[in-house]
């Protein structure tokens, strides 16, 4: 992959960008079961506690295209919950193949505040009020020819810029041949202000010296260290703040009671 063009270094000091608060969050995995769907409210209930000016959803919104209308029409009435925009790409769950989920659900439906991005080449959306420009990218086929951050072209310097992606990070020097690649090398030449990455179910700064980059992490499988969001800030004085937010735990499906096992007289003791 050739080398991908930046963000030029200096910014119109004439502007003003006014802070812009962001819920980021992925691979919520929503599936025929209450505990995904639970994961999701909580994902809102923090946006709205914590009164953000956008979230972001970094794919894998959805396990698979088999998930009942049942589950489909409980997610876009979560996502309805939500005033501020609401930023959705496909993951490699998700991916908007010929068999995708959303060839059958809409996630507009839930309101003109909700932008699903299924162009496979990416797409820019620019929301004036924030002076905030998302550069977009999600999963058409997950194989390893797909880059994800390829076709990115930088915006316009006089706002703040995000790009969304899904993704698995490589480090310099790793020999990887998997799906859907995005090596630090090319985080590292974005030069944008924030990269918000899906596919990783846990926490993970991936950031660069001149770009921060993370993981956050799925609400769904929180795996040792608990669930959480990543709450970013844009700040015009101070720069990019990131907090990981906790959110509760996701109950576990009970799991069936297992039948006592008859001693075994021939089974020596130990």
């Amino acid at each position: 992959m050739g080398r991908l063009s930046t963000l030029s270094d200096e910014v119109n000091p004439s502007v003003t960008l006014p802070v812009v608060r962001m819920l980021h969050t992925s691979d919520v995995h929503i599936w025929d079961d209450e505990a995904s769907i639970a994961s999701l409210h909580a994902v809102v209930d923090a946006a709205i506690d914590c009164d953000v000016d956008i979230v972001l959803i970094a794919g894998d919104l959805f396990d698979n295209a088999r998930i009942s209308d049942d589950a489909a029409q409980r997610t876009i009435g979560e996502l309805a919950r939500l005033a501020c925009p609401v930023v959705v790409i496909p993951g490699n769950h998700d991916c908007v193949d010929e068999r995708s989920i959303y060839r059958r659900v809409e996630l507009a439906e839930a309101g003109d505040h909700v932008f699903f991005v299924g162009d496979p080449v990416g797409s820019e959306l620019v929301f004036e009020e924030l002076a905030l420009v998302v550069w977009a990218r999600g999963i058409e086929n997950h194989e390893p020819s797909h880059r994800p951050l390829a076709g990115y072209r930088p915006s316009d310097p006089t706002r703040w810029s995000v790009v969304l992606t899904h993704g698995h990070y490589v480090r310099e020097g790793e020999v990887s041949d998997r799906s859907s690649r995005i090596t630090q090398a090319e985080i590292g030449q974005l030069q944008c202000h924030y990269v918000a990455l899906g596919h990783w179910h846990r926490f993970v700064d991936v950031s660069e010296p001149r770009v921060k980059a993370f993981y956050s992490g799925s609400p769904s499988s929180p795996g040792s260290d608990g669930a959480s969001v990543n709450l970013v800030t844009l700040h015009p004085e101070s720069g990019v703040h990131v907090e990981r937010r906790a959110l509760p735990q996701p109950a576990q499906p009970a799991q069936p009671a297992q039948p006592a096992q008859p001693a075994r007289s021939d089974v020596p003791a130990r």
